[in-house]
């Protein structure tokens, strides 16, 4: 089992990196030609080509991770939303800024899940470190995708390039932009951890175990070029681990190791706080993340239990497995939702309802 685990996990990576040179390079960089011709018209059309593929190769990652990883996503919905629908029909036609902790590296491999649930993925753009770009095939498919990498070094001009490329995105034409940005700036290693709790000491603040405290400037940034109909969505991502305190990475994600379990719960989808008082917003909402994944992680730090505690992080909330998202099944076996038509988002062979709790 354990050998068969090990394989299909190298299948999955190789299939991954196979794909996305052959969609670099054979799709995308041809089609590059196209923006150094000066016409609106062109660079439209490059825009929307690349998405198209953007909507075709992720659905695919995700089924790899799902189907062949043998990772199981649940996505928690608070009952006010009344599913998946509901928040979907929430977001549409606004762009949306999606916080998420950052708890391991791979966390925003897990979003692309939620994004393929919501119907976003064609409008995703991630926020990551700038030596991702350079990966071959995934890297250079993220540059044509126009996601936004920042270099970590000099604030002032990540700043200024993260309220361009928002500016630019959230006006458009189409569904609007979806980001993704990790305010705590890094994952939850050990070292970062003692870091912040460090910070928080000298600065007289709370001290966290299950996340870090917020860099808020690039929220701040996001706030300042967003369009007024923009929505933030709060998301909170925790794990059932291989074993109890193995932290998911990529070795163990493509070599028979991954988590048993991605929880990611929506917390709340509001309008976007205006720049004066999103400072606050954000410290307030990573403080609420803190209490909720503490409950979560409670009986594995107290040795009541070898199992999180999936009741308390679902509190008031529907938990739909990934494959009963509307059309998620479809969009991961076929690729392309177009290919296989537009007239129904419902997979004939799942139910698109809640599950139990266990």
């Amino acid at each position: 089992m354990v050998v068969c685990a090990q394989l299909r996990g190298v299948l999955a990576a190789f299939l991954m990196f196979q794909t996305s040179i052959v969609t670099t390079v054979v799709v995308l960089l041809p089609a590059a030609l196209l923006l150094l011709v000066p016409s609106r018209c062109t660079r439209y059309f490059f825009r929307k080509y690349a998405q198209f593929w953007q909507e075709a190769w992720f659905p695919f990652a995700v089924a790899l991770l799902q189907y062949c990883v043998g990772t199981r996503l649940f996505i928690h919905v608070p009952s006010e939303f009344q599913g998946l629908r509901g928040v979907r029909l929430k977001c549409s036609g606004h762009s949306v800024v999606i916080v998420k902790n950052h708890r391991t590296r791979i966390d925003w491999m897990f979003t692309w899940g939620l994004c393929l649930a919501l119907n976003r993925l064609g409008s995703l753009k991630i926020v990551l470190k700038d030596s991702l770009k350079s990966a071959p095939g995934v890297g250079w498919a993220m540059q044509f995708f126009g996601f936004i990498f920042l270099s970590r070094r000099d604030r002032e001009t990540d700043l200024a390039t993260l309220q361009t490329a928002v500016y630019y995105q959230c006006r458009e034409p189409g569904a609007g932009m979806t980001l993704l940005i990790f305010p705590e700036g890094t994952d939850l290693s050990s070292s970062n951890l003692e870091k912040s709790q460090k910070f928080a000491r000298e600065k007289g603040l709370e001290v966290y175990e299950e996340v870090l405290h917020p860099k808020t400037a690039g929220l701040v940034a996001v706030a300042e070029s967003a369009t007024p109909s923009t929505l933030l969505l709060d998301a909170t991502i925790a794990y059932v681990e291989h074993r109890p305190g193995e932290r998911p990475d990529e070795k163990g994600l493509f070599c028979g190791r991954p988590p048993r379990e991605i929880h990611l719960r929506i917390e709340s989808v509001e309008a976007l706080p205006s720049k004066d008082k999103m400072d606050g917003v954000c410290r307030s909402i990573f403080a609420a993340k803190e209490k909720r994944l503490a409950k979560f992680y409670g009986p594995l730090r107290d040795g009541s239990s070898l199992r999180p505690d999936v009741a308390a992080f679902a509190e008031g909330c529907q938990l739909f497995p990934l494959a009963a998202a509307p059309g998620a099944c479809c969009r991961m076996c076929g690729g392309h939702h177009r290919w296989l038509g537009r007239s129904s988002w419902r997979c004939p062979t799942r139910s698109s309802g809640p599950v139990p709790m266990r």
